[in-house]
């Protein structure tokens, strides 16, 4: 009795933490009749050692909802079996973990050892007892109970509110997670159907950037020349030619972002899954989306793959890949090789005496990459990720530079731009060095923020934010991330302003490059040539949720299209949402054929097999 009231009250707690927008009093409904069948079930059997089941089958719901609400608060949705893997990445970014804690969250956990030390008091005082009781009682009962359960969810699904006890019910979503973790092949979830014909041609594909003809605005504008990619850990497009109290917060950027020969993109968007920064390397270097069942660099660590190192490789450049941290983190060392990188310069490359977080601080990592760089010889493509401006944003003292007013003093607000502006400070002093050992000219500088650093579902963040932007604060903002592209040498200076994302960083380089990807595929377009604009996204957005070049979609989180909301990106005023449908089910379609492409490693058939694929049809 008392293991079931609490519960029972946990679940209460647990559906309010979660953020259920609807269906509140059906999910807490159901969540309790479940928790009272698998109570009484085990109360009236006539095993002896029921008391060790019940408090046992306490002990791991309760954690298993502080995890899902901890995973909630960072990702705005629960967390797959299959992200158990990553557990082990969750020590290296400890004090991250801790930002995410929410006080309430200790309540799931927080009874435990007082509740184990009254059990154990009571323990011989419940073997005295040792009730019998009878088959029609230990049957009945909880047979009630399941036939009434079994009914909820049958008039739940014919009333069409199934996807809300899947997406947000405790015990419904793992249950079905399971299953659809046994069956792996599983295309995304959605009300559309993945159906694609058979298609004996890659060029085929029903892919957006398939379909341009004609002559390629700034084409090859960087042909023959070096490529050096920076990937900024957590840079938002909110601080780029920004101020806070009169001080530049990102000078560097600014400047070279306002130099001649640079291109800046401000309406790009993070498309990252369940691996992150690892994600945003795999979405850029390779224009397929990334999978939301474990990290992509784990998930598909053997698949082939025809991106950007590969693809420059064949043009006769030295492809490396530099990263200040352990090579094992999110699988990087076992995966970089597939995705063409010949060598990894990782923490154990580098001289690791100054740290912040948990890797090399970014003012070494980009000084001590000069000797490699220079190491590689010409062409060359070095792809770069840094890390000092990794959440909490806990710099030292001495690197507080901005000038900060007392009210955000202390606040993730305040060290975020802290951190960024530190991060900027050493992107600067790269460049110098750049310079200095000749390597600047011929060579093209492509920078861009891997994910969000503020999320709006910290109250905190969002209302600091909402004051500074001077409008509410969404995740139009927290997935804008900056990209900018300078080409030395060239009489350009221009923003594009057409709607991308990662999925296009690899069409718009190569339209630079002055190269095309005869053997891969691309779900991305060249963001210079094109504006068939569709950002669809998978983690924190529910899937099926995009970017056009004219409003954001976000569908619900209970999975029903008609609680989904839209706007219009320039005006943020509401859109109504039979306008979203046609690209929401595009969404669906092209997430789902990239996932079928990755699954069944597609690509090695374009490249060591016929030069042909065949894609059948797949229904849900």
């Amino acid at each position: 009795m008392l293991l079931t009231i609490l519960l029972i009250l946990k679940i209460g707690l647990f559906v309010y933490l979660t953020r259920v927008e609807y269906n509140q009093i059906l999910i807490f409904l159901v969540g309790s009749l479940i928790t009272l069948f698998f109570f009484t079930s085990i109360y009236l059997s006539n095993n002896r050692k029921k008391q060790i089941l019940a408090f046992s089958f306490y002990n791991i719901i309760s954690a298993v909802m502080f995890i899902d609400a901890l995973y909630y608060h960072y990702f705005n949705s629960l967390p797959s079996i299959t992200l158990i893997s990553q557990m082990g990445q969750v020590a290296a970014v400890g004090d991250s973990v801790k930002e995410l804690l929410n006080p309430l969250n200790i309540l799931f956990l927080l009874d435990i050892p007082f509740l184990f030390i009254y059990f154990s008091k009571k323990k011989k005082k419940i073997k005295r007892e040792g009730k019998v009781y009878d088959r029609k009682l230990r049957i009945g009962v909880p047979g009630g109970i399941g036939f009434v359960t079994v009914i909820m969810f049958l008039i739940t699904y014919s009333l069409g509110y199934g996807t809300a006890l899947e997406k947000q019910e405790l015990y419904t979503y793992h249950f079905k997670d399971f299953g659809n973790v046994l069956n792996f092949d599983r295309v995304a979830e959605g009300e559309e159907d993945f159906s694609v014909e058979e298609i004996s041609d890659k060029d085929q594909l029903p892919l957006r950037g398939n379909d341009f003809n004609g002559e390629k605005k700034h084409n090859g504008i960087g042909k023959n020349k070096n490529l050096i990619v920076i990937q900024v850990e957590a840079l938002q497009n909110f601080v780029i030619n920004n101020k806070y109290e009169g001080q530049e917060i990102t000078p560097n950027i600014n400047k070279l972002m306002k130099d001649k020969g640079s291109i800046y993109f401000d309406n790009y968007y993070q498309l990252v899954g369940r691996g992150n920064t690892s994600d945003a390397e795999f979405v850029s270097q390779n224009s397929l989306y990334p999978t939301i069942k474990d990290g992509s660099y784990a998930l598909y660590e053997d698949n082939t793959f025809y991106g950007l190192p590969w693809i420059l490789r064949d043009e006769g450049y030295t492809s490396w890949v530099f990263h200040g941290y352990e090579p094992e983190f999110w699988n990087r060392k076992n995966a970089y090789p597939n995705q063409g990188f010949e060598r990894f310069i990782s923490q154990e490359d580098f001289n690791v005496e100054k740290i912040i977080g948990f890797g090399l601080i970014d003012e070494e990592f980009f000084k001590q990459s000069i000797p490699y760089i220079k190491e590689m010889g010409e062409p060359f493509y070095s792809f770069m990720i840094t890390l000092t401006s990794h959440t909490p944003f806990n710099m030292p003292e001495y690197l507080h530079v901005l000038d900060i007013k007392e009210e955000h003093k202390g606040t993730m607000f305040a060290n975020y731009l802290q951190s960024i502006h530190y991060a900027d400070k050493a992107i600067g002093e790269f460049i110098e060095d750049l310079k200095k050992e000749g390597l600047y000219e011929n060579t093209v500088i492509a920078l861009y923020g891997d994910h969000s650093a503020l999320h709006c579902t910290n109250e905190e963040n969002k209302k600091i934010m909402t004051e500074y932007l001077g409008h509410d604060y969404d995740y139009q903002d927290v997935m804008n991330v900056p990209l900018i592209v300078h080409v030395p040498g060239q009489d350009i200076n221009e923003t594009i302003s057409t709607v991308g994302c990662q999925l296009d960083f690899l069409p718009t380089m190569l339209n630079i490059m002055g190269l095309e990807n005869e053997k891969g595929i691309m779900f991305g377009i060249d963001l210079l040539n094109s504006t068939d604009s569709l950002v669809a996204q998978q983690n924190y957005l529910p899937t099926g949720s995009y970017f056009d070049n004219e409003k954001q979609f976000i569908m619900a989180g209970d999975g029903i299209y008609d609680h989904s909301r839209c706007h219009d990106l320039k005006t943020r005023e509401p859109i109504k949402l039979e306008k979203a449908k046609e690209n929401y089910e595009k969404a669906i379609k092209e997430i789902n054929l990239s996932n079928y492409i990755l699954e069944n490693n597609l690509i090695e058939e374009l490249i060591n097999g016929s030069g042909k694929i065949k894609i059948k049809e797949e229904k849900n």
